[in-house]
């Protein structure tokens, strides 16, 4: 029996990425999300030139029908999801010790369009 698929969430240039490429590695088809699906092609393109299955989903990780819709997508492109990565964060300089609630949900929201 094959692999779930894996999805990750937030699959920028820099963590997202090096996860996905990870799970690839790892036998998953991947499903790679962020708000803007073409700027995943680089990605995908060096996660198939190393053997592995991946295929881009624009989503935006702020949005709950958004996200259901990724996953079922991804389930009907690669097969069942048996990893989920949710990365998709803002960026603040400081300590997690002095990060206000509200700063901590904004980051996570991701509200940026620049995603």
């Amino acid at each position: 029996m094959g692999k779930g698929c894996a999805v990750v969430v937030g699959a920028g240039t820099g963590t997202g990425a090096e996860v996905a490429k990870r799970f690839a590695k790892g036998g998953y088809p991947v499903a790679l999300a962020r708000r803007n699906a073409e700027a995943l092609a680089p990605l995908v393109a060096e996660i198939e030139a190393s053997g592995g299955k991946a295929q881009a989903f624009g989503a935006d990780a702020s949005n709950e029908g958004a996200i259901a819709s990724l996953f079922e997508s991804a389930e009907g492109a690669l097969g069942p999801v048996e990893v989920a990565v949710f990365n998709a964060a803002g960026f603040t300089m400081g300590s997690i010790l002095d990060t206000s609630l509200e700063a901590f949900e904004e980051m996570w929201r991701t509200r940026s369009s620049t995603a």
